[in-house]
């Protein structure tokens, strides 16, 4: 079977409090027999806390540049059995996929300490992210590896933040990702918006906007993508409201960012 290795380009912070890379290695595998495999060296989440993977594209396209969907989302234990499987209408295109997993089992029970792996599947290759789980406050310094690509298509890992997470403190490194996720339903008029951004957080543009629900009109997620570009300490803040109303907004949500 011939194997062909591929260049990776990292995007590299030093320290790391919401992602820790214990490994640096990366590596991309291909073959005529299988799927391209992409696995990126381990990070590390406390219990507690949430993860958000998205696939992206350089632009212009170097190579590779056919039509990508993704094809499955599953979570592995370190036995290789599956743990978490997230339900979805595949295939999905890449550029309007979102995989979230709040470190918990198909039960909803918070997982254990231990190694996972984060299994993306795609119609042109297959992303592997290693996963280390530990206990509140047991995070180890290191690196932390906010993102890796092969030939322009690569993976980013972002901590996620939810509605659940409104008033917190974040704290961030350089070079690391934030995504924060907020439920509505613009079929009401009714949308999520910033109203406070630090200027130590740079806006990544995304899909904005993924509807969850099988009847028109059900409702779904807003998405709202930040690479820690410089460091500081300021409040991100949002409204959700009719943006040709000047009254109060229908809801709020803040947190206070820290970028060491």
């Amino acid at each position: 079977m011939r194997i062909l290795v591929l260049g990776l380009l990292f995007l590299v912070g030093w320290g790391g409090i919401a992602m820790t890379q214990v490994s640096s290695s990366a590596s991309c595998f291909a073959s005529s027999e299988e799927p391209v495999r992409v696995s990126i060296g381990t990070f590390v989440f406390e219990q507690g806390e949430r993860l958000a993977l998205e696939l992206f594209r350089e632009e212009p396209c170097p190579c590779l540049c056919d039509e990508l969907s993704v094809t499955g989302f599953r979570v592995l234990d370190g036995e290789g059995a599956v743990i978490y499987e997230v339900p979805g209408d595949y295939p999905a295109p890449a550029g309007e996929w979102v995989g979230r997993w709040g470190l918990t089992d198909a039960a909803g029970t918070p997982v254990p300490p231990g190694s996972y792996t984060a299994l993306v599947e795609t119609s042109l290759r297959e992303f592997r992210v290693e996963l280390q789980v530990v206990a509140p406050g047991e995070r180890p310094s290191g690196r932390s590896l906010a993102r890796a690509s092969v030939c322009g298509l690569g993976l980013r890992v972002y901590r996620l933040l939810t509605e659940e997470d409104d008033g917190a403190v974040v704290s961030l490194q350089e070079g690391e990702f934030l995504m924060v996720a907020l439920p509505g339903n613009p079929t009401t008029g009714y949308e999520w918006a910033p109203t406070e951004e630090p200027p130590f957080l740079t806006r990544i543009p995304g899909v904005d906007y993924l509807s969850e629900a099988s009847l028109i009109g059900g409702g779904g997620t807003f998405f709202f993508r930040y690479e820690a570009t410089g460091q500081g300490e300021g409040p991100l803040s949002f409204a959700y409201r009719r943006p040709w109303e000047s009254g109060p907004p229908e809801n709020t949500y803040s947190i206070l960012v820290i970028v060491r």
